[in-house]
């Protein structure tokens, strides 16, 4: 066979174009992976060069993994003698081979992120700092973040009073590592560019073992990572690096851009081939695609096209708010699926996974099985967990289990040991573990410090208790900063707290929904309707269903029917990137969001959305503007059913034994048990190979089986 033979013309000059360095621009779904096989087949069986010889980098194991199996299909078991995998593999059998230069023994061990945290608390109670203050986190973030663009401790520059402790801390933290005998995760990295650096034989062995280097997803770069490569791509500068600047989404983790729009700098005389032709979306979506990221100014440019002409046009869906917009997209998915298509068809993308709670909550509604993607479910997320038991125990002082959770988070100075005391008077004296709080200052065997934290956290409880009056969203933002809780997250100064902190923000804002629609503070109506909710999340993962995910989660994926949610100023783009710079990664992003579609795109926004319990009006995405319109067809807006379904509340008067009901969730069941009455009737339904369940029947949302609903 003909290894071109299934190549189109770009992608047979990215195979053919093997003396000196190349960089192939290839753009979504135009076969990027194919080409870098082939080419690597063809250095093999029409090149004679030695799979030994033959150096690829990928960023994930899995892609390492796929890239292995499809070479392995076109030149047979010599490809086992190739080196591919990702960055850090490469690096530590590099390191294996060579890291005594370095001062280390070879049986090295990897320390993970918990061992590399661990390490970093113990660093900081050795300068006696407040863990509270100064969390190991915030320290492991900035350490990374300066291995990752190869500053080690004598590098650094930040002479701020923070960043002086960094560079304490980093100092102490590397010597550490190295009487351990040990590297964290960026070490392997660091320290392979360290030992290139640092020795020029070792350097030129491996030049001379890998006559060629391949990179894949060249744009996710970061400044290490350049490092490496140009150290060990020999004096012939066979390089082939294949990426899209179009799609650098990843420069909040440290990937530089600059690496592969300078690539022509970096080696000069480099042939570079453009992958324009788009296996994957019709001509319409990828005319929108086009003309978004056309507005960015830092880019190499290429213009994506396909044989599948024409396409149906994009539906713009202005939603009145974030509920309604995620109802829309059930609605949507339901059409879908009455024209033929499979829920594992449908992806619903957003910008943050703060957003996923809505969408969540309306697949849940409307029947619709979903996989969260990137992300727990938004009421098993930790964050949220921690809140909802300070609410919990605020509501109940007898549920010892919400207080376990909370009785030493945030870090107060209530351990393990003072927690066993502390149940044992409590299961002594026949009190709840917050009565043994409050009698704190009574029990033996408790350090003055324990003492003190509990009678703290007890008097702190008792204030949450005494805002009864105020609104529900006021109130879990209260208790919220006054836990300290967001003080925490705040001091960490990373992506992820950032996250944590929406994630909270977001239960602030269906706090105060809850509130508005149900015309209640009251605070045990909340937690049992959050505890229903919660129960009807309860998906099966395996089951198939719509794909529920963050814009980043979804690169390198494809579906028929694509829907991306929240297209406002302040969302998307995110209100962390709104200088020009950062804006422009936002707008790759949301090139990287259309370029997802196959065959429908979706593309919705709110005129208000609430954020942290507070309702706001923002404008439309400016991404959305950019979209010309005659590629776009408005969609009418859909009211989303009240929380409480007026076919649900139908229900609540007279359900009786034996009565056979359907729950959205969990299809149709046995009464068993009714308690309560009103807006407290509690049922019990027994469902075949479902258990038996209890609901509040206001929330429910059960129908009779004469409704034939």
């Amino acid at each position: 066979m003909n290894l071109f033979d299934e190549l189109n013309e770009p992608q047979r000059q990215a195979c053919l174009a093997t003396d000196g360095p190349v960089l192939v621009l290839a753009g979504a779904g135009s076969g990027k992976t194919r080409t870098l096989t082939y080419r690597i087949a063809h250095l093999i069986q029409n090149q004679g060069v030695h799979p030994g010889q033959i150096l690829a980098f990928t960023f994930t194991n899995k892609a390492a993994r796929e890239m292995k199996n499809r070479i392995s299909v076109l030149v047979g078991p010599d490809s086992r003698f190739m080196w591919i995998g990702t960055f850090h593999s490469v690096a530590v059998r590099i390191l294996r081979e060579n890291i005594r230069h370095l001062g280390y023994d070879d049986r090295f061990v990897v320390y993970d992120t918990d061992d590399t945290r661990s390490l970093l608390k113990d660093i900081v109670r050795e300068f006696n700092w407040d863990e509270k203050e100064w969390p190991p986190s915030l320290f492991q973030t900035a350490i990374s973040r300066a291995k990752n663009k190869f500053q080690g401790p004598k590098q650094w520059t930040d002479t701020s009073f923070f960043g002086e402790r960094v560079r304490q801390v980093y100092e102490r933290y590397q010597k550490r590592l190295k009487d351990l005998n040990a590297l964290d995760f960026d070490d392997l990295i660091f320290q392979t560019v360290a030992l290139l650096d640092t020795h020029p034989e070792v350097k030129a062995q491996y030049q001379r073992r890998f006559r060629h280097v391949l990179v894949d997803e060249y744009q996710d770069t970061n400044l290490a990572q350049y490092q490496m490569v140009r150290h060990l791509v020999g004096p012939e500068g066979n390089l082939c690096a294949v990426g899209d600047d179009d799609q650098s989404i990843y420069g909040w983790r440290g990937a530089d851009m600059r690496n592969i729009l300078e690539f022509q700098r970096d080696f000069p005389g480099a042939t570079i081939v453009r992958l324009e032709e788009n296996y994957r979306s019709t001509q319409v979506i990828l005319d929108a695609a086009n003309a978004v990221v056309r507005n960015n100014r830092e880019r190499l440019g290429k213009e994506l096209w396909t044989e599948k002409k024409n396409g149906e046009k994009i539906r713009v869906y202005r939603a009145p708010d974030e509920e309604s917009e995620a109802w829309y997209a059930a609605e949507v998915i339901h059409e879908a699926v009455r024209h033929g298509h499979k829920l594992s068809d449908c992806a619903i993308l957003y910008r943050t996974n703060a957003q996923s709670r809505a969408f969540e909550m309306a697949m849940s509604r409307a029947g619709i099985t979903y996989r969260l993607v990137g992300g727990k479910r938004f009421y098993e997320r930790k964050e949220v967990k921690d809140v909802l038991a300070y609410l919990r125990v605020v509501f109940n002082p007898a549920d010892d289990m919400s207080l376990l959770r909370i009785i030493n988070y945030p870090r107060r100075g209530i351990g393990d040991v003072a927690q066993r005391r502390l149940r044992e008077y409590a299961l002594d004296q026949g009190v709840s573990l917050a009565g043994a709080l409050a009698a704190a200052g009574n029990i033996e065997g408790l350090s003055a410090q324990a003492r003190r934290a509990s009678l703290e956290l007890s008097e702190l409880l008792r204030s949450f208790q005494a805002q009864d009056g105020q609104s529900l969203a006021d109130r879990v933002r209260h208790i919220a900063e006054a836990s300290h809780i967001m003080t925490q997250l705040r001091q960490e100064r990373t992506r992820e707290a950032d996250d944590r902190l929406e994630n909270i923000g977001e239960l602030i804002s269906e706090a105060k929904r809850f509130e508005d629609e149900q015309g209640t503070p009251d605070l045990g109506e909340f937690l049992g309707w959050v505890a229903l909710v919660s129960d009807w999340d309860e998906t099966d993962e395996d089951a198939g269903g719509v794909w529920l995910m963050t814009v980043h989660s979804a690169k390198g994926l494809e579906f028929p029917v694509v829907i991306v949610a929240g297209l406002e100023e302040g969302v998307f783009p995110h209100m962390r990137s709104m200088d020009e710079g950062t804006v422009e990664e936002e707008r790759r992003l949301m090139y990287v969001a259309l370029t997802r579609a196959q065959e429908e795109l979706y593309v919705t926004y709110a005129e208000t959305r609430t954020i942290l319990g507070r309702t706001t009006a923002n404008p439309v995405s400016r991404f959305i503007k950019e979209i010309p319109e005659e590629l776009v067809a408005k969609s009418q807006r859909i009211a989303p059913p009240d929380r409480a379904l007026s076919g649900a509340n139908r229900t609540v008067e007279g359900l009786a034994l034996g009565e056979k009901v359907r729950h959205p969730r969990f299809g149709w069941g046995t009464i068993v048990a009714v308690r309560g009455d009103g807006d407290d009737t509690e049922v019990t339904i027994a469902f075949p190979g479902g258990g038996v369940r209890s609901f509040l029947a206001k929330f429910a949302q059960l129908t009779r089986e004469e409704t034939g609903a």
